[in-house]
C-alpha cells in the first residue's frame, strides 16, 4: 500500500504541475461553455414543452428520449468518429462541448418543464386577464416564479456534466481524465494520478453540490408561496384552498359567496343582495350547483309547470344561451 503512494511517485506527479493546470483549465471551460449550451437547450425545450403548439412540444419528445436513451460516449464516438466520414472534423474541445451541452440540455429541459408545471395555472389566467403576451407571460410571471424550483436540480446537473467531462479521455481530450491516465500509463504511477484527478474534480463539484443543497434549504423556506406545499401554514384552514396560496377556491369559494355576494341582475350588470325568488336572480351557490343537483336544460325532464319554465328561460338567458326571452313573447319571462 505504501508503495502505490512512495513519496518519488508524487513527486514525478507534482514536477508535471503544468501539465495538471492545463488539464484542469481544459476541464473547467469545456464544463463552462457546455453548460451554457446545457441552460439554453434547457430553458428552451423546457418552454416547448408546455407550449400549446403540439409540433413543438412533438420536437421536445423526440429531443429528449434520444439524448437520454443513447449513451453519452456513444454520442461523443459519433461526432468523433462517424463525422469526419462524411466531411465534418470537429476537434475534440468541441465534440466535448456540443455533445455533452447537448446531452444534459436534455435532463435540464425536464427540470423546467417540471418547474413551470408547479406554478398554479391560476398566474397564467391572471397574465392573460391583463393583456400580457404568451412570450411576457412565460418571461415575466411563470419563469421567475419557477426558478425556486429549477435551480436546485439544475446545480445538480451542473456536477454531473463537470463529472462527464471525463468520457473525453477516450478520444484524447485533454481534460483531467485524459491526464491521469496518460500520466500513469507512461510512468504506472497509477495512485498518485487518480488521486490527484479524484481531488481536482472534487474541488469543482463539491462547491456545485452543496450550492444545490443550499438552494434547496432556501427556497423550501418559502415553499408555500412558489410551490404549492403550504401544509404547516394552511393546517388550521378548515375550506379548501388553491394550494401554496390563501385564496379559496372550486366549491368553497362558491359556498362562501353563496352567503351573500350575488351573481349580476339578468340583463345588466349591477350586484343585487340575495332574493327568495330564485326564479329572478341567481346565487354563486346556485350557478356552481351547491343546493341542486343540477341545472335544469333542454335535455332535463321535469313537469313544464308556468314557473318551471319562466326560470328555465331566466337561466338560458344568464348564460346566453337563448337571450332569456320565451318562446312566442318579445318580453322576458318571469313576473315583474
Amino acid at each position: 500500500m505504501t508503495e502505490i503512494f512512495a513519496p518519488y511517485k508524487w513527486e514525478a506527479l507534482f514536477a508535471r504541475w503544468p501539465d495538471i493546470l492545463a488539464a484542469f483549465g481544459m476541464t473547467a471551460a469545456i464544463s463552462a461553455l457546455a453548460l451554457v449550451i446545457a441552460l439554453v437547450l434547457g430553458f428552451v425545450f423546457g418552454v416547448f414543452a408546455v407550449s400549446r403548439f403540439r409540433i413543438l412540444r412533438a420536437l421536445t419528445r423526440v429531443y429528449v428520449e434520444t439524448v437520454q436513451n443513447i449513451p453519452l460516449l456513444l454520442q461523443v464516438f459519433v461526432l468523433y468518429a462517424v463525422f469526419p466520414l462524411i466531411g465534418l472534423t470537429i476537434a475534440s474541445f468541441w465534440i466535448g462541448v456540443i455533445a455533452i451541452g447537448a446531452y444534459h440540455g436534455g435532463y435540464m429541459s425536464e427540470v423546467v418543464r417540471s418547474g413551470i408545471g408547479s406554478v398554479h395555472r391560476g398566474q397564467f389566467e391572471a397574465a392573460k386577464s391583463q393583456g400580457f403576451s404568451p412570450v411576457q407571460t412565460m418571461t415575466l410571471i411563470i419563469l421567475p416564479q419557477a426558478m425556486r424550483i429549477i435551480l436546485p436540480p439544475l446545480a445538480v446537473q451542473a456536477a454531473n456534466l463537470v463529472k462527464n467531462t471525463s468520457v473525453l479521455a477516450l478520444i484524447a481530450g485533454g481534460e483531467l481524465m485524459y491526464f491521469a491516465n496518460s500520466f500513469a500509463g507512461d510512468t504506472s504511477y497509477y495512485g498518485p494520478a487518480y488521486v490527484a484527478a479524484a481531488v481536482l474534480y472534487f474541488a469543482i463539484c463539491f462547491p456545485l453540490s452543496r450550492g444545490a443543497v443550499y438552494l434547496e434549504h432556501r427556497m423550501g423556506a418559502h415553499r408555500h408561496v412558489a410551490t404549492g406545499d403550504a401544509t404547516e401554514e394552511l393546517a388550521a384552514d378548515a375550506v379548501e384552498v388553491t394550494p401554496g396560496t390563501h385564496d379559496i377556491t372550486g366549491h368553497a369559494a362558491a359556498q362562501a359567496m353563496a352567503a351573500g355576494v350575488t351573481t349580476m341582475v339578468e340583463g345588466t350588470s349591477t350586484l343585487v343582495p340575495p332574493v327568495a325568488d330564485k326564479g329572478r336572480y341567481l346565487t354563486y351557490a346556485e350557478l356552481y350547483g351547491i343546493d341542486a343537483p343540477a341545472w335544469p336544460d333542454r335535455r332535463t325532464v321535469a313537469p313544464r309547470t308556468p314557473r318551471n319554465r319562466r326560470g328555465i328561460a331566466r337561466v338560458r338567458g344568464a348564460i346566453g344561451r337563448t337571450g332569456g326571452r320565451r318562446k312566442g313573447k318579445g318580453r322576458r319571462g318571469g313576473r315583474k
